[in-house]
């Protein structure tokens, strides 16, 4: 809970409620967490039992580190990916990747989760594309059928929807004005909006 969420829940001030607070965070009864989904909010920091561990929506999982997103990481970790899909010769399923990343490199400990969600940015950003194999071509090393990932080609005309990143986004249906996904909250669509054409 945020210490404005204190204040009426305790019946005290936000000022006391916030001292409250910070008296239980220095005996070690309670915890204050960074909450990522508030990082534009000056007071962005939730308290919490101690003996709690915050969820990946709070804390932004393992791709951030005190409440800010660690951009060293993401970079290369998308910099993994993209040489697993060029090493299988243009088209890579996401446990081909995931093998790849962790023969080459054991160390960086990417679990299938991570890869897939590095995997997941790198086709709203456009950096790759998730296709269907036809197990020809530069399909050759993944099976027909199965879903995969390459460098985007050559582009067939866009259609309406496919011009923003809604067209792409596979969380479209669980996105509304109202929602915990919406257009307001989407990192990707205000980055969209900013862009000069």
């Amino acid at each position: 809970m945020s210490a404005q969420e204190l204040s009426p829940a305790t019946g005290l001030g936000v000022e006391a409620g916030r001292n409250q607070a910070r008296s239980l965070v220095r005996l070690g009864v309670v915890k204050e967490v960074q909450d990522v989904r508030r990082n534009r909010r000056r007071n962005s920091k939730l308290y919490m039992a101690a003996e709690f561990a915050p969820s990946d929506e709070v804390s932004g999982g393992v791709w951030y580190h005190d409440g800010i997103v660690d951009k060293h990481a993401v970079v290369a970790a998308r910099r993994r990916c993209l040489a697993q899909v060029r090493r299988h010769g243009g088209a890579a399923t996401a446990e081909m990747i995931h093998a790849g990343v962790g023969r080459d490199e054991p160390g960086a400990g990417y679990d299938m989760g991570r890869v897939e969600d590095i995997l997941r940015t790198m086709v709203l950003d456009r950096s790759l594309e998730e296709v269907t194999s036809t197990g020809e071509g530069e399909f050759a090393a993944v099976a027909s059928g199965a879903m995969c990932y390459r460098e985007p080609g050559k582009k067939q005309p866009e259609g309406m929807m496919e011009g923003i990143p809604c067209g792409v986004c596979p969380m479209i249906d669980d996105c509304s004005p109202e929602g915990v996904i919406s257009p307001s909250t989407c990192v990707y669509y205000q980055k969209w909006l900013h862009m000069d054409f």
